[in-house]
């Protein structure tokens, strides 16, 4: 391909940076959300209703009753209980959604950036070949593929690969010039 080994290392970094710039997320993928779920859980169904026995408001109303001042009252009856306001926050288990952060391009890439823009409006074609050669992991028949899908019509391997080279040309060109 390109007889500067700097400058196809270059590229090569460029096209990392380019491909993982949208990749930070926050969702923690160590552990699934239903092992979190597992912990909390009480296991089996006696021990869940044990757990949950006191929250019938069982409690609440013998507490009010007592308070009362009636003397016989054992529990305020339900439609004498004011109601606790309370929201459903249940909800089935779910992934923490992919936030997508622009981390950018390292500042010594930036230059790639503007070759690339550069040479876009002038060969879209070859940008677009020199973007998908080094941005995406897979074989140069498959890329070519998918830049004749972009483009339309057709592109051969032996096209693509022709377009590559004068597109690294081009770059190379560019870096010069610009030095």
């Amino acid at each position: 391909m390109a007889t500067d080994d700097n400058l196809t290392a270059q590229l090569r970094a460029w096209g990392f940076a380019q491909a993982n710039r949208f990749a930070l997320t926050y969702a923690d993928r160590s552990t699934h959300v239903l092992e979190k779920a597992r912990d909390m859980a009480p296991g089996t169904r006696e021990r869940a209703l044990r757990d949950l026995v006191g929250r019938d408001g069982g409690s609440r109303r013998r507490f009010m009753a007592e308070r009362s001042g009636v003397q016989g009252l054992a529990m305020l009856p339900t439609w004498a209980v004011d109601p606790i306001r309370s929201s459903n926050d249940a909800d089935k288990p779910h992934d923490n959604p992919e936030i997508a952060v622009d981390v950018g391009i390292p500042d010594e890439l930036r230059w790639v950036e503007r070759a690339l823009a550069s040479m876009m409006r002038q060969h879209p074609l070859r940008a677009l070949v020199l973007h998908t050669e080094f941005t995406i992991a897979a074989s140069q028949a498959v890329k070519a593929r998918m830049v004749a899908e972009k483009y339309g019509g057709t592109l051969s391997v032996w096209q693509y690969r022709r377009e590559l080279q004068r597109a690294v040309d081009w770059i190379g060109g560019a870096r010069a010039a610009a030095a």
